[in-house]
């Protein structure tokens, strides 16, 4: 096994969501190996080749991996901080012991901006897509949190044109 443990070294409120924490852990291994796997699995991911660093958020929690130090931020509590662990541990590994099948990728992607998102939605606010505005849900697809067929009206003839440039931005 790849990774052994993960040791919390501490915890605290996140900033940006004081309702939320922060954990600073040490992994038992250089995580240098897997971040070029990660970077290829997670599409909004901040990737850095010279220090083999990343940061990437699954399920609204952000992740950032700098060779064996792990930060997790926006979690509820220890038990979820436990759970997200467990979970990256497994990840971890299985990339690890799959990384002779997948494909690297050694470059940062550069994110599709939100307004530029914004832009190619019928900005109706009609809440169809289950938010609250267009905004809302061009930075829930900025972060890959939604999904463009969420968007009834973008399968519109006369949204088909936006549809199709926001489909390339995302390919």
């Amino acid at each position: 096994m790849f990774l052994q443990d993960i040791d919390v070294i501490d915890v605290d409120l996140c900033v940006q969501q004081p309702e939320k924490f922060i954990a600073h852990t040490r992994a038992s291994a250089d995580l240098s190996a897997v971040t070029p796997y990660l970077n290829a699995m997670f599409r909004t991911a901040a990737y850095n080749h010279d220090d083999r660093s990343i940061r990437f958020t699954s399920d609204r929690v952000e992740y950032t991996i700098i060779r064996e130090q792990v930060n997790i931020a926006k979690f509820a509590n220890r038990t979820e901080l436990h759970e997200l662990l467990d979970w990256f541990k497994d990840l971890v590994n299985d990339i690890y012991d799959s990384r002779g099948e997948m494909t690297p990728m050694y470059e940062c992607r550069k994110p599709v901006p939100v307004f530029f998102i914004y832009n190619l939605l019928p900005k109706t606010n009609c809440r169809m897509c289950g938010e609250k505005s267009c905004m809302v849900f061009a930075a829930l697809l900025n972060k890959l949190e939604a999904d463009i067929d969420a968007c009834p009206p973008l399968s519109e003839p006369k949204y088909a044109e936006n549809r199709h440039k926001l489909e390339v931005a995302f390919a």
